[in-house]
């Protein structure tokens, strides 16, 4: 019995010495990372169409002139910002300075400001990723004096990013 008991150990022994040294090698890991990355989107729809013209009321006691656009709204995947440019006459009675400011608004809510002299400055539009925001373009136009054509625009610029 002792004999068989030492044939069968030694057999385990010469077993495991003819093994490949990988089977003996401890466990190898590895982690593998995965990256993307989503571009900011947006999708807008125009209450008048892209590119509206706003027909501005005259106030005869004030001599100015208001606006606003009939809006868009933007939805975008991520918080956006926008930007209004500088309000640019296209017409206006020869000789007459006039003093203007364009609004980006959501509702009653102001987003920011531009005039004739200066383009305003990346303003968040508040907006929740996947959600519809409303907004419209106000120009409201100072020192309407003379008889004639006023004509002005301004540039809305969502950023994407």
């Amino acid at each position: 019995m002792n004999f068989k008991r030492l044939s069968i150990a030694t057999l385990q022994a010469l077993a495991l010495g003819l093994m490949p040294a990988a089977a003996l090698a401890a466990d190898e890991t590895d982690t593998v990372k995965f990256i993307a990355t989503v571009p900011g989107a947006c999708t807008y729809a125009y209450t008048k169409g892209k590119g509206e013209s706003v027909t501005m009321t005259y106030n005869a006691s004030a001599n100015t002139l208001a606006g606003e656009s009939g809006g868009m709204t933007a939805t975008c995947n991520f918080v956006a910002s926008a930007t209004l440019g500088k309000v640019t006459k296209l017409q206006e009675p020869a000789g007459l300075t006039t003093t203007t400011v364009a609004t980006l608004k959501s509702g009653e809510t102001t987003i920011a400001t531009s005039s004739k002299s200066a383009a305003s400055s990346a303003k968040s539009i508040a907006n929740t990723a996947g959600v519809a925001k409303a907004l419209s373009v106000k120009l409201d136009v100072g020192g309407a004096t003379a008889s004639g054509t006023y004509e002005y625009s301004v540039v809305l610029t969502v950023l994407n990013s």
